[in-house]
């Protein structure tokens, strides 16, 4: 059935969430935007003039948009465009923004994305996978930790306390994404969080013990940075899908709570141990069967305990003044 009328292009209007919500049809031009009833598209925002733009063709026919009496202007595809100013806009439409409400213009000469396929089967299964390798790998390690003979109530904080703790995870990721989207995507987020979560469960797993076979206390003490980046670029997934329409203030937040957080960590670390990194522990060390470095002499290890003689000199005498001090402290 044919449509009524023509339509020259569409005007889509975007919900807090960024997902696209009420439409409008523009059968005629000009077209006028803003908050008063007689315009066109009707905008219902405080930051919006009561006629604050028009949408017209040219004498070439190119469509232009006039920034009319409004304080705040109009934002074309990012670019900020002041009251008294015109400028054309794209043959294959532009997202505008007037106040806090953007819009989005489309035109028949637009190119569409081609059609998202529906998830696959072998999509489907791939969260399933993802839970029983993270399960797998935290059963393995819990093994290793665990004294022969040990009772099931050992393994229950894997069994029962990891799928718990996903679950909550999800569920509280799911709620915002109800607040800012109205659905809960517990599976969304779901699909988000196991693979993130492997990534650092193997991390954790392999590289210390890597770093201890090759000999190579840089590649232990590179675990802890990458593991803060991963958890940062994980919680960013997360808030990039409750969140699409604003990514990259997503992206600038969480980089700048990441270093303020790695900042504070390594001041404390520091502090307790004049070191920027800690020591590695016992545990760390792989059986001597997959020891891959070779052997050094005793002559290297006098050497290397004869470089500790001073900084412990160093921190004994810091100690017994900072011992005076509180003694002194005392008698007053």
């Amino acid at each position: 059935m044919d449509r009524p009328e023509e339509r020259l292009a569409l005007i889509e209007c975007f919900e807090r969430d960024g997902r696209p919500g009420r439409t409008v049809d523009v059968h005629a031009w000009p077209l006028t935007l803003g908050r008063a009833l007689s315009n066109h598209v009707v905008v219902d925002d405080a930051y919006v003039a009561p006629r604050h733009a028009c949408i017209e063709p040219d004498a070439q026919g190119r469509l232009r948009l006039a920034v009319l009496k409004t304080a705040n202007g109009v934002l074309v595809d990012g670019r900020r465009h002041a009251a008294g100013t015109s400028c054309e806009l794209p043959p294959d439409g532009a997202t505008l923004q007037l106040g806090q409400t953007r819009l989005r213009l489309r035109l028949p000469g637009e190119t569409l994305a081609p059609e998202k396929p529906l998830p696959a089967a072998a999509a489907l299964a791939t969260p399933w996978l993802l839970a029983l390798a993270l399960l797998a790998l935290a059963l393995a390690e819990l093994a290793l930790g665990l004294d022969p003979g040990a009772d099931l109530t050992a393994w229950l904080p894997v069994l029962v306390g990891l799928p718990a703790a996903v679950a909550g995870w999800c569920a509280l990721w799911a709620l915002l994404s109800k607040v800012f989207q109205h659905r809960f995507d517990f599976a969304g987020h779901l699909r988000i969080a196991l693979p993130w979560l492997l990534a650092l469960q193997l991390v954790d797993a392999l590289l210390p013990q890597l770093a201890a076979a090759l000999a190579w206390p840089w590649l232990w003490r590179l675990t802890a940075p990458l593991q803060v980046l991963l958890f940062a670029l994980w919680l960013r997934q997360h808030l990039a899908h409750v969140l699409p329409a604003y990514r990259r203030t997503v992206g600038a937040a969480v980089a700048v709570v990441t270093l303020a957080g790695s900042a504070i960590s390594l001041s404390l670390i520091h502090r307790a141990t004049d070191s920027y990194s800690r020591a590695p522990y016992m545990s760390t060390l792989p059986l001597p069967a997959v020891r891959l470095a070779g052997t050094e002499p005793p002559s290297v290890l006098v050497q290397d305990m004869a470089g500790l003689a001073e900084p412990l000199a160093a921190r004994a005498k810091k100690a017994r003044e900072e011992d005076d001090d509180d003694s002194a402290g005392d008698d007053e």
